[in-house]
């Protein structure tokens, strides 16, 4: 090594001066580096726990809606319990108005949908006298 600072014409100080500054500059380097790579990681945990809340949403809305689209199919098909009592009681009512105007269980039957079995009890239950 000798050798070779006295070829490149250099003095053992001045190669110290220059080995110690690029040894300064390497390490300010690497604690950068360190620093740098910590505040990503600091970032990527702040956007995973971002996302798991994100997918948390997701789900809970999911299931809502399922929920919703289950409460349309059974409105539609029939089955809603809000809209029967309602529907019931209309057609019970029409079936008495019928019976106190002098229709027939069997005429009664085909315009309400109804058992002759419900009529004669709407019958019964009116005192209309139609039921045999």
């Amino acid at each position: 090594m000798s050798q070779w600072l006295s070829a490149s014409g250099l003095s053992n100080g001045y190669l110290l001066i220059v080995l110690g500054t690029y040894s300064i500059i390497a390490v300010i380097g690497f604690f950068y580096l360190f620093k740098k790579n910590r505040f990503l990681a600091h970032q990527l945990s702040q956007i995973q726990n971002e996302i798991r809340a994100i997918n948390s949403g997701n789900l809970g809305m999911g299931r809502k809606l399922n929920r919703f689209a289950e409460d349309i199919a059974n409105v539609e098909s029939g089955q809603g319990s809000a809209h029967e009592p309602v529907v019931e009681e209309k057609t019970y009512q029409q079936a008495g108005l019928l019976l106190s105007r002098g229709a027939t269980i069997e005429e009664v039957v085909e315009c309400c949908g109804m058992s002759p079995a419900e009529v004669e009890l709407v019958a019964i239950m009116r005192h209309s006298g139609t039921a045999a």
